[in-house]
Protein backbone atom coordinates (compact mmCIF):
# COMPACT_ATOMS: atom_id res chain seq x y z
CA UNK A 1 0.00 0.00 0.00
CA UNK A 2 1.21 3.70 -1.00
CA UNK A 3 0.19 6.95 0.09
CA UNK A 4 1.72 9.75 -1.97
CA UNK A 5 1.40 13.26 -1.24
CA UNK A 6 2.44 16.18 -4.02
CA UNK A 7 3.42 19.36 -0.83
CA UNK A 8 4.73 17.54 2.24
CA UNK A 9 3.74 20.01 5.38
CA UNK A 10 6.71 17.97 7.45
CA UNK A 11 8.90 20.55 8.80
CA UNK A 12 11.84 18.72 8.35
CA UNK A 13 11.50 17.59 4.06
CA UNK A 14 10.16 20.98 3.43
CA UNK A 15 7.61 21.40 0.49
CA UNK A 16 8.32 18.71 -1.57
CA UNK A 17 6.74 15.91 -2.64
CA UNK A 18 7.03 12.72 -0.51
CA UNK A 19 5.37 8.64 -0.03
CA UNK A 20 4.80 6.59 2.51
CA UNK A 21 4.23 2.99 2.39
CA UNK A 22 2.81 -0.04 4.69
CA UNK A 23 1.61 -3.26 4.56
CA UNK A 24 -2.44 -3.91 4.28
CA UNK A 25 -2.20 -6.07 7.36
CA UNK A 26 0.57 -3.89 9.32
CA UNK A 27 2.49 -0.76 8.98
CA UNK A 28 5.75 -2.81 9.13
CA UNK A 29 5.48 -5.12 6.60
CA UNK A 30 7.28 -3.49 4.26
CA UNK A 31 9.99 -3.14 6.48
CA UNK A 32 12.75 -5.93 6.84
CA UNK A 33 12.71 -8.17 10.10
CA UNK A 34 16.33 -8.00 10.59
CA UNK A 35 15.96 -4.16 11.28
CA UNK A 36 16.99 -3.58 14.63
CA UNK A 37 14.31 -0.61 15.22
CA UNK A 38 11.39 -2.57 14.01
CA UNK A 39 9.60 -3.74 17.27
CA UNK A 40 7.00 -6.00 15.12
CA UNK A 41 10.06 -8.17 13.18
CA UNK A 42 7.44 -11.01 13.31
CA UNK A 43 4.94 -9.36 10.90
CA UNK A 44 8.00 -7.85 8.88
CA UNK A 45 9.21 -8.85 4.98
CA UNK A 46 11.79 -11.24 5.01
CA UNK A 47 13.04 -10.48 1.09
CA UNK A 48 12.93 -6.97 -1.22
CA UNK A 49 9.60 -6.88 -3.61
CA UNK A 50 11.60 -6.68 -6.84
CA UNK A 51 8.90 -5.17 -9.14
CA UNK A 52 8.37 -2.25 -6.69
CA UNK A 53 12.61 -1.71 -6.21
CA UNK A 54 12.46 -1.47 -10.13
CA UNK A 55 9.47 1.05 -10.15
CA UNK A 56 10.94 2.74 -7.23
CA UNK A 57 14.45 3.12 -9.00
CA UNK A 58 12.49 4.68 -12.18
CA UNK A 59 10.39 7.15 -9.98
CA UNK A 60 12.11 9.89 -10.61
CA UNK A 61 10.48 13.67 -11.58
CA UNK A 62 11.38 15.03 -15.06
CA UNK A 63 15.22 17.12 -14.50
CA UNK A 64 14.11 16.47 -10.59
CA UNK A 65 15.62 14.13 -7.64
CA UNK A 66 14.39 11.43 -5.61
CA UNK A 67 15.78 9.96 -3.04
CA UNK A 68 14.79 7.35 -0.30
CA UNK A 69 16.22 4.73 2.60
CA UNK A 70 16.56 1.14 3.19
CA UNK A 71 17.50 -0.89 6.02
CA UNK A 72 17.67 -3.94 4.24
CA UNK A 73 21.31 -5.09 4.14
CA UNK A 74 23.60 -2.75 1.85
CA UNK A 75 24.80 -5.91 -0.22
CA UNK A 76 21.04 -6.83 -1.57
CA UNK A 77 20.51 -2.70 -2.45
CA UNK A 78 21.55 -1.40 -5.75
CA UNK A 79 23.94 0.57 -6.32
CA UNK A 80 23.46 4.20 -7.65
CA UNK A 81 22.71 5.21 -11.42
CA UNK A 82 22.69 8.55 -12.78
CA UNK A 83 19.11 9.62 -12.82
CA UNK A 84 17.83 7.06 -10.67
CA UNK A 85 16.39 7.20 -7.14
CA UNK A 86 19.08 7.33 -4.54
CA UNK A 87 18.49 4.77 -2.16
CA UNK A 88 20.54 5.05 0.78
CA UNK A 89 21.48 2.33 3.25
CA UNK A 90 20.72 3.41 7.03
CA UNK A 91 23.19 2.18 8.71
CA UNK A 92 22.39 2.65 13.08
CA UNK A 93 26.25 1.38 14.10
CA UNK A 94 29.59 2.68 12.90
CA UNK A 95 30.48 -0.53 11.38
CA UNK A 96 27.58 -1.05 9.42
CA UNK A 97 28.19 1.89 7.75
CA UNK A 98 31.76 1.73 6.98
CA UNK A 99 30.67 -1.65 5.64
CA UNK A 100 28.03 0.09 3.41
CA UNK A 101 30.81 2.44 2.37
CA UNK A 102 32.99 -0.27 1.10
CA UNK A 103 30.27 -1.92 -1.24
CA UNK A 104 29.95 1.53 -3.02
CA UNK A 105 26.08 2.23 -1.65
CA UNK A 106 25.38 5.90 -0.47
CA UNK A 107 24.95 5.69 3.17
CA UNK A 108 23.32 7.20 5.86
CA UNK A 109 24.15 6.57 10.04
CA UNK A 110 21.65 7.42 12.56
CA UNK A 111 23.19 7.65 15.87
CA UNK A 112 21.38 7.90 19.56
CA UNK A 113 20.81 11.64 21.25
CA UNK A 114 23.90 12.51 22.41
CA UNK A 115 26.19 10.07 21.20
CA UNK A 116 29.77 11.81 19.60
CA UNK A 117 29.37 12.47 15.91
CA UNK A 118 32.54 11.73 14.36
CA UNK A 119 34.28 13.42 11.29
CA UNK A 120 36.10 10.89 9.84
CA UNK A 121 37.66 7.08 10.19
CA UNK A 122 40.01 6.07 8.01
CA UNK A 123 38.91 7.28 4.64
CA UNK A 124 35.39 7.97 5.31
CA UNK A 125 33.99 11.56 6.31
CA UNK A 126 31.01 11.77 8.13
CA UNK A 127 28.51 14.74 7.60
CA UNK A 128 25.88 15.93 10.11
CA UNK A 129 22.18 16.10 7.92
CA UNK A 130 22.15 20.06 7.98
CA UNK A 131 18.31 20.63 9.25
CA UNK A 132 19.90 19.43 12.55
CA UNK A 133 22.11 22.43 12.86
CA UNK A 134 19.69 24.99 11.13
CA UNK A 135 16.62 25.91 9.46
CA UNK A 136 17.97 24.09 6.47
CA UNK A 137 14.77 21.47 5.04
CA UNK A 138 15.32 18.84 2.42
CA UNK A 139 13.92 21.45 -0.09
CA UNK A 140 16.76 24.02 0.57
CA UNK A 141 19.58 21.07 0.99
CA UNK A 142 22.36 21.61 -0.82
CA UNK A 143 21.63 24.34 -3.28
CA UNK A 144 19.53 22.38 -5.34
CA UNK A 145 21.04 18.92 -4.95
CA UNK A 146 20.19 17.18 -1.38
CA UNK A 147 23.14 15.56 0.35
CA UNK A 148 21.30 12.59 0.77
CA UNK A 149 19.72 12.98 -3.18
CA UNK A 150 23.69 12.41 -3.90
CA UNK A 151 24.50 9.07 -5.28
CA UNK A 152 28.15 9.51 -5.83
CA UNK A 153 28.45 10.99 -2.48
CA UNK A 154 32.14 10.27 -0.91
CA UNK A 155 30.60 11.18 2.41
CA UNK A 156 28.24 9.20 4.76
CA UNK A 157 25.39 11.79 6.56
CA UNK A 158 24.72 11.26 9.78
CA UNK A 159 21.25 11.79 11.98
CA UNK A 160 20.44 12.06 15.39
CA UNK A 161 17.71 9.67 16.56
CA UNK A 162 14.27 11.07 17.15
CA UNK A 163 10.87 10.29 17.73
CA UNK A 164 8.98 8.98 20.69
CA UNK A 165 11.53 5.48 20.74
CA UNK A 166 14.21 7.31 20.25
CA UNK A 167 15.85 6.64 23.46
CA UNK A 168 15.84 3.06 22.75
CA UNK A 169 17.98 3.35 19.27
CA UNK A 170 21.96 2.40 20.06
CA UNK A 171 20.39 0.48 23.46
CA UNK A 172 19.46 -3.72 23.15
CA UNK A 173 16.17 -2.56 23.76
CA UNK A 174 14.17 -3.45 20.61
CA UNK A 175 12.08 -0.82 18.95
CA UNK A 176 13.80 2.83 18.46
CA UNK A 177 11.57 3.46 14.88
CA UNK A 178 10.41 6.91 14.89
CA UNK A 179 7.45 5.84 12.79
CA UNK A 180 5.70 4.30 15.97
CA UNK A 181 4.52 8.18 17.23
CA UNK A 182 3.03 11.37 16.02
CA UNK A 183 1.87 12.31 13.28
CA UNK A 184 3.91 10.23 11.07
CA UNK A 185 2.13 6.80 12.58
CA UNK A 186 -1.28 8.52 11.82
CA UNK A 187 0.09 9.10 8.07
CA UNK A 188 1.35 5.79 8.23
CA UNK A 189 -1.43 3.56 9.49
CA UNK A 190 -3.69 5.71 7.25
CA UNK A 191 -1.29 4.51 4.24
CA UNK A 192 -2.18 0.79 5.59
CA UNK A 193 -5.71 1.07 5.56
CA UNK A 194 -6.42 3.72 2.27
CA UNK A 195 -3.28 3.70 -0.31
CA UNK A 196 -2.74 2.31 -3.50
CA UNK A 197 -2.47 -1.31 -3.56
CA UNK A 198 -0.77 -1.44 -6.79
CA UNK A 199 2.63 0.20 -5.42
CA UNK A 200 4.60 0.25 -8.66
CA UNK A 201 2.03 1.30 -10.87
CA UNK A 202 0.93 4.24 -8.18
CA UNK A 203 4.03 5.25 -7.94
CA UNK A 204 4.71 5.88 -11.55
CA UNK A 205 2.20 7.74 -12.17
CA UNK A 206 2.87 9.66 -9.07
CA UNK A 207 6.24 10.49 -10.29
CA UNK A 208 5.02 11.36 -13.70
CA UNK A 209 2.85 13.85 -12.43
CA UNK A 210 5.23 16.04 -10.40
CA UNK A 211 6.53 18.98 -12.12
CA UNK A 212 9.96 19.08 -13.96
CA UNK A 213 12.79 19.78 -11.54
CA UNK A 214 10.83 18.62 -8.33
CA UNK A 215 12.49 16.63 -5.46
CA UNK A 216 10.76 13.22 -4.08
CA UNK A 217 11.14 11.78 -0.95
CA UNK A 218 10.31 8.04 -0.91
CA UNK A 219 9.03 6.48 1.80
CA UNK A 220 8.89 8.78 5.02
CA UNK A 221 8.20 5.81 6.30
CA UNK A 222 8.48 1.93 4.91
CA UNK A 223 10.44 0.34 2.80
CA UNK A 224 11.08 -1.83 -0.11
CA UNK A 225 10.03 -5.50 1.15
CA UNK A 226 7.65 -7.42 0.08
CA UNK A 227 4.40 -7.53 2.12
CA UNK A 228 4.29 -11.10 3.01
Amino acid sequence: MIKTVRQSANSKTGPIAVTYRAGASNVFSTCPRTCPLNPQPAAAAGEIDRGYLAALRRAVPHNGRAWTYSHFPAAKLPKPKAGETVINFSADTLAAALKARKLGRPTTLTLAAGAEIPKRIDDVRFVRCPAEVSEITCSSCGDGAPLCARGDRDFVVTFTAHGSQARRVGTDEPGGCYGTGGHVALQWRATSRTGATNDAAALATFAASLPPGSFLRHHVVGDIGAPA
